[in-house]
């Protein structure tokens, strides 16, 4: 008979109050995939698990399994992310990484490289790397990482390899169409510049410490995270609902216009 309790190394995507003391865990886990647990009066003041059952904790938890929920018994701290806690972008861009981990992760399928793509994501994110380049490098991987890859090489329409012009980001398509195949597309929000293509052909084959040394200006940043976000948007076909403080925070951000 199998044992009634396990161990599972997991990062928490999201979480749902449950009753009146109790919380519903979505966990990603690096061996058995995304779980929801339940945690049984974590919301009481004397609950000794609260600081474990919070979105981008993680940790290394006990769990006993049940009828319908597994429950939580117990867990042990491997990273806090204290640095991205106190920052308001990082903790934004954290909590869209784990939207999109959501997403795309299937519920009770061992998914270690996905695990893996989150935890150096909100680890570097920790670490005080720019919010915008882990959040599109991440976006990158994890479409490649799940099948959704984007294509970057050749024309999706006639297969021909682009010139170096500014061509077209179709995501109806599955990525880039040259601007002979798209004329119309090479000028407004679905065109793809030369700068782009080459930073998105980059991010997609490097690791994280490579892709820090990838030199990123507003303009550029900006098609980027177009190009990318409605790609994910076309997969998913829904809004990403955490690009939205992002959005917002980016808002606040900018200087106001000077005034004469």
């Amino acid at each position: 008979m199998a044992s009634r309790t396990y161990r599972a190394e997991a990062i928490v995507l999201k979480t749902i109050d449950f009753g009146e003391t109790d919380r519903i865990l979505t966990l990603l886990t690096r061996h058995f995939g995304k779980v929801s647990v339940v945690a049984k009066g974590i919301r009481k003041p004397t609950s000794r698990l609260a600081g474990h059952a919070e979105p981008l904790t993680h940790a290394t938890y006990q769990l006993a399994r049940g009828r319908n929920l597994d429950v939580l018994t117990g867990a042990e701290s491997r990273a806090l992310y204290r640095a991205l806690r106190e920052d308001l972008y990082g903790i934004a861009a954290g909590w869209y990484i784990a939207e999109l981990a959501d997403r795309f992760a299937p519920e009770k399928s061992p998914s270690a490289p996905l695990f893996d793509l989150v935890e150096s994501a909100l680890r570097h994110l920790s670490a005080g790397y720019l919010p915008a380049l882990v959040c599109r490098w991440f976006d990158l991987h994890l479409l490649d990482r799940t099948g959704f890859r984007p294509e970057l090489g050749r024309c999706v329409q006639c297969g021909s390899a682009p010139t170096e012009i500014t061509n077209a980001w179709i995501v109806d398509a599955g990525g880039l169409v040259c601007a002979t195949c798209a004329p119309g597309d090479t000028h407004g929000p679905r065109a793809l510049t030369v700068r782009a293509l080459k930073s998105l052909r980059y991010l997609l084959v490097s690791n994280f410490e490579g892709a820090s040394l990838l030199r990123v200006d507003e303009p550029l940043a900006a098609e980027l995270e177009r190009h990318l976000r409605s790609f994910l948007q076309n997969v998913l076909d829904r809004d990403i609902h955490a690009a939205r403080l992002l959005d917002e925070l980016a808002r606040m951000r900018r200087p106001a216009p000077a005034t004469t």
